[in-house]
């Protein structure tokens, strides 16, 4: 007999890593998501960027344009890619079958979770180059540490909330 060949569950990381990259194909194929997480926020950024549409106040342009549209990124793909997401698998009884295998209820958050964390990490960085590239964005450490920070936070309560 050879060893690990016993049936049963997989260990709880290869199953929510399995589901994690399911998720992420099945996400990557949906382009209402992917207009939704990538494309409205890099718009977003180029045209209040371009055009005097809102007032900013005394500060720079990027001091109140960049925070905004991260949290709305992380707004958007946190509802999208999991609640509105899995509200539709409980319609559809995805949810019900998910029941029957051995991936549990935390197990399967989990993977969502990565999976959105991965799609936000893109989209941070598609949001970062696009403001490199309308010279938006300066070398601020500390403010983009504290930006990292509250994308994490801002996930975290989502995840929170879905759970």
């Amino acid at each position: 007999m050879v060893v690990g060949s016993e049936p049963g569950a997989a260990p709880l990381p290869v199953m929510v890593g399995a589901q994690a990259a399911l998720e992420l194909r099945t996400l990557l194929r949906n382009g209402e998501q992917l207009v939704l997480t990538l494309i409205i926020p890099v718009l977003l950024i180029a045209a209040f960027s371009q055009e005097n549409l809102v007032s900013y106040g005394p500060g720079s342009r990027i001091d109140f344009l960049a925070p905004g549209i991260l949290a709305l990124a992380v707004m958007s793909t946190a509802f999208t890619s999991q609640a509105i997401a899995t509200g539709f698998e409980r319609r559809y009884g995805v949810l019900k079958r998910l029941g029957a295998t051995p991936l549990s209820r935390r197990g399967l958050i989990a993977a969502k979770t990565l999976t959105v964390l991965a799609v936000e990490v893109l989209q941070s960085a598609l949001i970062v180059i696009v403001a490199l590239a309308l010279g938006l964005l300066r070398a601020d450490v500390v403010g983009h540490r504290v930006a990292v920070h509250a994308v994490g936070q801002g996930r975290r309560a989502v995840a929170e909330i879905v759970e």
